[in-house]
């Protein structure tokens, strides 16, 4: 599974891009709430939002330990896009900034390269760990159920009944696409291949009935 792009939207779900085995593009729009722990590795790409933007928290600074521990109360991350492949491979960060008026600044970070000579980032490295951090729990939310609350109208699982805790979760391969992609159908998510939209399922069961 190859990781294209990732956004938390305003409900806490996650809308997921990536390339399963056969170069397909798949985007899928979760119906249940992520998990902490994705929260929490968008939330230490602020930092690199902050420097890439050019906040004024980060002027005069230089490394990611130099930024405030307040810069997380006026900075979000909310996804990230990621293009090129081998050397040119980097990331575009889509955020907001929190400002005094109450409104909302939308902030798009320059698109960054992890490994290139040229790079003035100082902190490229990091922020490719960062990256690497999000989309294995990208991958977690995508293939091993790994969610904050799993929605009782909206299990995968139909033995599965009320709010389920899903804070531990074992390590699940990530070769598990296409069954995912099953499930996911069955239980009415919005699944979208190279451009075409999916079906559900479970539409398809309620049709052959009538």
């Amino acid at each position: 599974m190859n990781i294209i792009k990732a956004k938390i939207t305003k409900d806490k779900t996650l809308v997921a891009v990536y390339k399963n085995e056969n170069d397909d593009t798949v985007t899928v729009e979760g119906k249940n709430l992520v998990h902490k722990d994705l929260e929490a590795a968008l939330d230490a790409l602020v930092p690199h939002l902050a420097f890439l933007c050019e906040q004024k928290e980060a002027d005069d600074k230089t490394f990611i330990e130099d930024i405030p521990e307040e810069i997380h109360n006026v900075l979000e991350v909310s996804g990230y896009s990621i293009g090129s492949t081998d050397e040119d491979k980097g990331v575009t960060l889509i955020g907001k900034r929190f400002l005094k008026s109450k409104k909302v600044l939308n902030l798009s970070a320059p698109f960054t390269k992890f490994n290139n000579e040229n790079e003035e980032y100082t902190n490229a490295f990091e922020l490719q760990q960062a990256i690497e951090a999000c989309n294995y729990e990208v991958e977690q939310y995508l293939t091993a159920k790994k969610w904050a609350i799993v929605q009782q109208e909206l299990p995968f699982d139909e033995s599965e009944t009320g709010d389920i805790k899903a804070d531990d979760v074992p390590d699940a391969p990530f070769g598990e696409a296409q069954a995912f992609i099953n499930k996911a159908l069955d239980a009415g998510a919005n699944i979208t291949i190279n451009g075409t939209r999916m079906k559900p399922r479970r539409n398809r069961k309620k049709e052959a009935v009538a």
